[in-house]
């Protein structure tokens, strides 16, 4: 009698949740909507995509750091002992113009964590490890022409800079900056001190220094002046809102089985431009113009699996040009039936305020390499 009773609870309040507004979930159609086409960013950008090694001749990975000029980027080789390479998109001439200094001869005891590449200095965190186990964290830097890594700055054990924490590193002025998944941002002089926390207890994410957004209240920061600037009109768009100096990008959910929509948008709400496709989390738009978006999909279609997420790109992804209402493709479909292969997914170099590159393998031997500052170099029109 007992078991009776209780279940006629449990559908007398399915029966009353289900009343209160809440709507079922539509049948699977049998046609799913039309997914649209991308054209792979060597068409539509040509002029900002490369190709370079993946190895070196001694079997060490190649890792791209970031772009030194139009025919010029920076590379960096894996295991115990680094090195920097120039590396020449034109004439595909290599040249080591770094080496990292006697750290690494402790046997991987150091990882660098973080790049960052500004006017005249490359930046680096690196992660050390004591022979009791113990980890700290300091700050390297070096001629961005090449030359000799010297050590800035120790952080305290209280600063948290590992490499899956730090979600942006930037050189501004004499400055390295940097800032967490989490919403701290942090400060150093390249000459040497301890590192500042920069507005202690607010949540932020840094779009390209100065500029940062409060999530939670929705607001633009100048971190330098402390201007504050309220994003309005946007109460319809997901939580996934993300925004730089007077533009953001967000989610605008179609339902289910249909086409997925991203939405760029200015501060106040106007000037609004739908995508298909969908918000990446905390990424708002590059130099407030480039967005990169997740490919289209279909709402409740797993046939495309969304592999990005808050700290990665995924296998395949969108670049939209909000000023000429350019999109293309990046990454590779292909990959996705292989998403295990931790190499398959696109990368993210050093990120300057123009832009990182992003890479990632076209064969084994060969990295796809797209320089995000030749992207949009036109005059924006919007």
């Amino acid at each position: 009698m007992r078991v009776g009773v209780a279940l006629l609870v449990v559908i007398a309040l399915a029966l009353v949740w289900r009343s209160s507004g809440e709507e079922e979930v539509p049948q699977r159609p049998a046609q799913l909507p039309a997914l649209p086409g991308l054209a792979p960013v060597s068409e539509v950008w040509p002029e900002a995509v490369s190709v370079v090694p993946a190895e070196r001749r001694d079997g060490r990975r190649l890792w791209p750091v970031g772009s030194l000029g139009h025919d010029e980027l920076l590379l960096m080789t894996d295991g115990r002992a680094p090195e920097f390479i120039r590396f020449n998109t034109r004439t595909k001439r290599q040249q080591i113009v770094a080496r990292v200094p006697e750290w690494a001869e402790c046997g991987g005891c150091f990882e660098i964590q973080k790049t960052a590449l500004g006017t005249t200095q490359v930046a680096l965190i690196v992660k050390g490890t004591s022979a009791g186990g113990q980890r700290h964290y300091e700050v390297w830097v070096m001629p961005r022409a090449g030359g000799t890594l010297r050590m800035v700055a120790r952080l305290p054990k209280s600063v948290r800079a590992r490499g899956a924490y730090v979600d942006g590193f930037q050189i501004v002025g004499e400055n390295a900056v940097w800032w967490g998944y989490e919403g701290d941002i942090w400060r150093v002089s390249l000459r040497g001190g301890e590192p500042e926390e920069v507005l202690p207890g607010r949540r932020l994410r840094v779009s390209s220094w100065p500029w940062a957004y409060d999530r939670y209240e929705r607001i633009v920061i100048n971190l330098d002046t402390g201007q504050e600037t309220s994003v309005t009109e946007a109460e319809d768009l997901e939580h996934r809102l993300a925004c730089g100096p007077a533009w953001c990008v967000g989610q605008d959910w179609q339902g289910p089985w249909k086409v997925t929509r991203a939405t760029v948008l200015r501060l106040d709400g106007s000037d609004r431009v739908n995508v298909p496709g969908d918000a990446l989390p905390m990424r708002p738009p590059i130099r407030d113009r480039l967005a990169l978006l997740g490919v289209p999909t279909v709402e409740g279609d797993d046939s495309i699996p969304k592999t990005w997420g808050a700290a990665t790109l995924g296998h395949v992804m969108q670049l939209f040009d909000r000023c000429t209402g350019e999109a293309a493709l990046l990454g590779s479909y292909d990959a996705l039936t292989t998403a295990e292969v931790p190499w398959g997914a696109i990368k993210v170099g050093a990120w300057p305020q123009d832009g990182p590159v992003l890479y990632w393998p076209t064969t084994q031997d060969r990295l796809i390499v797209v320089d995000l500052a030749r992207v949009g170099a036109s005059p924006c029109s919007v």
